[in-house]
């Protein structure tokens, strides 16, 4: 079978351990990162994905490091990362901001999504919060970050003309489509103009 998505000189530790699911999320065991993505079997496995807004409600995205195994150097989320097995999605998500970003901030799971890639199948459970803290995005995981205004890459994205790595499409889509991210992002302006 052709490899279409799997960077195989990526710098991920190949044998970690991330937690098998079955499609329902239910916990089977441990298996290793490349089994999850190396286009084989194809196991479930469970992801996280953050959001982060600052006050104004403008989006933070990031730019994945060319040496990812997976998505190399196209746009994504503000932070994510897999769950490790023997831990649970929020333990993972606040430790990969930390990592990736360099703070520690309030998070609030938004959503989940289950999804079948045809490359790879995610259990992603999705998180939103909000910094005014510098980042310190590192260089291992993350190109570049920037922020976004945000109604301006919303329209972009849905015009087709910004484009996110098939992940953090499938769940930026995902959460435009419920409203999710919109009704987090109306508590932020809410917050921020009665502190005004």
């Amino acid at each position: 079978m052709a490899v279409t998505n799997y960077n195989p000189r990526n710098t991920d530790r190949k044998n970690e351990f991330l937690c098998e699911v079955d499609e329902n999320d239910n916990l089977i065991g441990p298996v290793t990162r490349e089994e999850c993505h190396n286009e084989t079997r194809k196991p479930w496995h469970r992801s996280t994905h953050a959001y982060l807004l600052d006050q104004n409600g403008d989006l933070f995205l990031s730019q994945r490091s060319f040496s990812k195994d997976t998505a190399a150097g196209m746009w994504t989320i503000s932070a994510g990362g897999h769950v490790k097995f023997g831990d649970t999605p929020e333990a993972t998500i606040n430790k990969e901001l930390e990592e990736e970003l360099g703070i520690k901030t309030n998070l609030e799971l938004i959503d989940k999504l289950i999804i079948d890639y045809g490359s790879e199948k995610e259990i992603l459970y999705i998180f939103a919060g909000t910094t005014g803290d510098k980042l310190r995005f590192n260089p291992n995981e993350i190109n570049q970050i920037k922020l976004f205004n945000f109604d301006t890459i919303t329209n972009n994205f849905i015009s087709g003309k910004f484009d996110l790595s098939g992940g953090s499409r499938d769940t930026f889509k995902h959460i435009l489509k419920t409203g999710t991210l919109a009704k987090f992002r109306q508590k932020i302006l809410l917050h921020s103009s009665n502190v005004q």
